[in-house]
């Protein structure tokens, strides 16, 4: 048994010390639920969904996880059983991430029941990429000489357009590839944008190389206008 396999029985154990049979189940969801765990490379993503949770559970919890919050993994998210069931409606791209990789630790599978409705996520694909665009336009606006807050946005925008493409191949029915470039690759055949500069915005998150304020600012000004064309087309998918 190697650390993270060892590092997610103890996790379990203790929480079922803790909450017993209301523990409804524990999920592990995104790249290492179905590629195995390289903590070096993938964060433990993890639900813990409670029947009938309360504010006193969360204390609880927080002995229960001690080990795990001296970890660099993120927190489990936690949810109360009907609250899990109630919130695809609000969450329809991230419930839709979770079942297209998962697996059950602990309990019963409750999200191969899930529905995530298309209209839904349709929804919230065009408020996310909306959001976005305005973020790059304000910080274009305010500090578009500012080398630094320039790299930030390019790296913090990519990430978001990459997370959102998956969701946006959904709604047209495409699979998903799990490779971050094929995502790109389908999404500029799909939309007709730019895939070799969405790549290119992809690999500057871990290239160390320095650009000048011209050019960061280029790349952010193609930026905003390859989101603007994504948002259009997400729009038009809901006419």
């Amino acid at each position: 048994m190697n650390k993270t396999e060892k590092l997610l029985q103890d996790f379990i154990e203790n929480l079922k010390k803790t909450f017993g049979e209301r523990l409804t189940s524990v999920i592990l969801y995104g790249s290492c639920a179905v590629e195995g765990c390289d903590t070096s490379k993938s964060d433990i993503n993890s639900i813990v969904v409670i029947d009938g949770l309360n504010g006193n559970d969360l204390e609880k919890a927080n002995i229960a996880l001690k080990k795990w919050l001296k970890t660099e993994n993120p927190l489990p998210i936690f949810f109360d059983r009907a609250e899990w069931f109630n919130s695809s409606d609000v969450y329809p791209i991230e419930y839709s991430d979770i079942k297209e990789r998962y697996r059950i630790l602990h309990g019963e599978d409750i999200v191969a029941p899930l529905q995530v409705e298309h209209r839904n996520l349709r929804h919230q694909c065009e408020y996310e990429v909306k959001n976005l665009l305005i973020k790059l336009r304000e910080t274009y606006i305010a500090e578009c000489t500012d080398s630094k807050t320039l790299e930030t946005a390019i790296k913090s925008g990519s990430k978001t357009l990459i997370a959102l493409s998956r969701a946006i191949l959904r709604l047209t029915n495409e699979s998903v590839p799990a490779k971050h470039e094929e995502v790109i690759n389908h999404l500029a055949a799909k939309v007709g944008i730019d895939g070799e500069f969405l790549l290119k915005t992809l690999a500057f998150r871990k290239d160390k190389k320095v650009f000048s304020k011209k050019e960061y600012g280029e790349i952010v000004k193609k930026l905003i206008d390859t989101t603007d064309f994504i948002l259009k087309y997400v729009d038009k998918l809901g006419k």
